[in-house]
């Protein structure tokens, strides 16, 4: 009896998948190329001045195009394809996943030195991963981060000279 219910599969695991996927996205072990992920859309948000990454992890869109570069799909795409099997390794189904979203938004209006090496401008940024089930409940990560911009601190070299 106890067997049959450790291979059960379940509906609670579905919030760890949402917490889990999300921070590996936005991690930094997440590197593409030149920069991290984070990096990557960041960059692409203050040049074209869309700050809000949309995610559809079953049908695979993503919105808006104007923040789509190579790197932010290759990196998008790969970890959709992990999707499942993150689902399944932490024992729920995909049977379970009506939908998956992912939203990522940064706050281009509001920005800080960074607090370690004081050299560095960061943004704010949210990321949230929302999964609902075959039963309508919804599973909702939030994480709110700063990432650094790589935009030097002006004040910083002034001071200098």
């Amino acid at each position: 009896m106890r067997e049959n219910y450790i291979n059960q599969k379940r509906h609670r695991p579905l919030l760890s998948v949402a917490h889990n996927f999300g921070n590996s996205l936005v991690s930094l072990m997440n590197y593409i190329g030149d920069d991290h992920f984070v990096g990557h859309l960041l960059k692409q948000a203050r040049k074209t001045k869309c700050s809000r990454l949309e995610v559809d992890i079953l049908k695979r869109e993503f919105y808006p195009k104007e923040l789509l570069t190579e790197p932010i799909i290759t990196s998008l795409n790969n970890w959709m394809n992990w999707f499942p099997k993150m689902v399944e390794d932490n024992g729920a189904s995909m049977d379970f996943v009506k939908s998956a979203a992912l939203t990522i938004e940064f706050d281009l209006h509001n920005s800080r030195i960074d607090p370690i090496s004081h050299k560095y401008i960061e943004y704010p940024y949210v990321c949230n991963v929302v999964i609902t089930d075959d039963k309508g409940k919804v599973y909702c990560k939030k994480q709110e981060e700063w990432w650094s911009s790589g935009e030097k601190n002006l004040y910083l070299l002034r001071e200098k000279k």
